[in-house]
């Protein structure tokens, strides 16, 4: 599929179908600049949806660069309300797709990209050079990998909350710039972090922003930060009109960034900030400011010993997340395995739900990250990879595990019923969601919509719980 990609999106145009008759942009219905058209089915294909964002001023007098979006649950439009205002300002086009998918077993985004791709250009005015890939967490390794496999057709890549699919891929010849964010409580952050020192030693054309959340897209001002450096790098590389007042303004922003850093007392971040001005301004205006200034704060040498501490806690934080793995890996390959709330005091989830509490603004984010990771893999990896296995057993006890993380929440026994359910144990899917209610959950047409619940569905117990559920009594 990435082989066909490189033919397809080499290309300056798309082709047409064989028997396919050709339709021009006239009969195609106009989308109203200014706003999302939501959920346009592509011409060549009626199951692939996707929604898009033209600015204000857009005409097909030009031509116009334009974002591509893989969300990783194909919720298209969430990307399109993070980016719209940045796009509005600098003149982007954005489309997204609602058929972009994470953690399947085939591959729906190579085909969800070609898709709306090919149904995007014959729609509208873009520019053949400047056509962007940004997607989220298995849709950011995605863009990766496509962009790896078609650097001739794709300018470049927003990679959210996720880092390469290919850990090993080669960065000291990344053909493409490439702007990453991550959450600072995001399950990715470090391996965020370290692709950040890996493409910092290959001196690549790239940012990574660091944001207040966890794992999603990035908030309204780093979608800015994304498309500016698009834009930035794009003049560097002669793919767009060099606009010499614009880079100075962007360039200004970048030093008024890394001096509100170090005034919050964040030398290592004003550092980062002015090394990334230089780079990527340089040849476009004066740089002598952020060099000075970047040389200041080196010789001090604060930012550096921050650096060292942030690695340091990294380290031990991956650390304490390869002792948990391990511990997993051991009790759930025993024939008899613990039981959830045993597991969980192993794995070390009381005492990381106190330091996630912490007064120390560090020792919280460690734990929140660490948290994270574990809740990914007992909330959704594990338990799916044993019910595939048909194993019940273990499914629940990693899921009990997830739950134990936040016992107050009525996910974790919501999630433990949709287990149930799909291996067909009525009692126990009915004795899961009792809890889940008990504990708060309301959401009762969740389940009718959730297909989790279709092996039972038919069942009078389970109807009679839905009835009694919706009638309280």
């Amino acid at each position: 599929m990435l082989l066909l990609l490189v033919l397809l999106l080499s290309l300056t145009a798309p082709s047409q179908e064989p028997n396919q008759k050709p339709e021009t942009r006239d009969q195609r219905p106009s989308l109203a600049p200014g706003g999302i058209s939501d959920r346009l089915a592509c011409a060549a294909d009626a199951k692939q949806g996707y929604s898009v964002f033209l600015p204000s001023a857009y005409s097909t007098a030009r031509r116009w660069p334009v974002v591509y979006f893989l969300d990783a649950r194909g919720n298209a439009k969430v990307p399109l309300e993070r980016f719209r205002a940045a796009a509005e300002q600098l003149g982007f086009v954005l489309v997204s797709s609602y058929n972009s998918r994470s953690d399947t077993k085939d591959d729906p985004n190579t085909p969800a990209l070609r898709a709306m791709w090919r149904d995007a250009h014959e729609r509208l005015a873009l520019d053949d050079r400047r056509g962007y890939l940004s997607g989220f967490s298995g849709g950011a390794r995605a863009s990766v990998a496509m962009a790896l496999q078609a650097p001739s057709a794709i300018a470049g890549v927003v990679g959210c909350g996720a880092g390469f699919a290919d850990q090993d891929a080669p960065v000291k010849s990344l053909a493409f710039p490439y702007f990453g964010t991550v959450g600072e409580r995001d399950m990715n952050y470090y391996e965020m972090r370290a692709l950040d020192e890996k493409l910092a030693k290959a001196k690549a054309a790239y940012r990574i922003g660091v944001f207040q959340g966890g794992h999603e897209w990035p908030p309204e001002v780093l979608a800015r930060e994304a498309l500016v450096f698009l834009e930035v790098r794009a003049m560097k590389d002669g793919l767009r009109p060099r606009d010499d007042a614009l880079a100075a303004r962007f360039y200004r922003e970048d030093l008024d960034r890394a001096k509100a850093y170090e005034q919050a007392g964040r030398p290592d971040a004003a550092l980062a900030r002015l090394r990334h001005a230089v780079r990527d301004f340089d040849g476009l205006c004066d740089v002598a400011e952020a060099r000075s200034d970047a040389d200041r704060l080196d010789r001090s040498g604060d930012a550096s010993r921050l650096e060292k501490e942030a690695r340091k806690r990294d380290d031990q934080d991956r650390g304490q997340l390869h002792r948990i793995s391990a511990t997993l890996s051991k009790s759930l390959g025993e024939a008899d395995p613990p039981v959830a709330a045993v597991l969980a005091n192993e794995l070390g989830v009381p005492a990381l739900r106190r330091r996630a509490a912490s007064d120390d603004a560090n020792d919280r984010l460690s734990a929140a990250r660490i948290i994270a990771n574990l809740r990914a893999q007992t909330g959704f990896y594990l338990p799916e990879a044993f019910l595939e296995r048909g194993d019940l057993t273990r499914a629940r006890l990693v899921l009990g595990v997830a739950a134990a993380i936040n016992p107050e929440d009525p996910a974790g026994d919501y999630n433990l019923a949709c287990a149930s359910a799909r291996s067909g144990d009525v009692p126990l899917a009915l004795k899961d969601l009792d809890r889940a209610v008990a504990k708060g959950f309301k959401n009762l047409a969740a389940i009718d919509d959730d297909p989790d619940f279709e092996r039972i569905r038919a069942d009078p117990r389970f109807q009679k719980w839905l009835r009694d559920a919706r009638t309280g009594s």
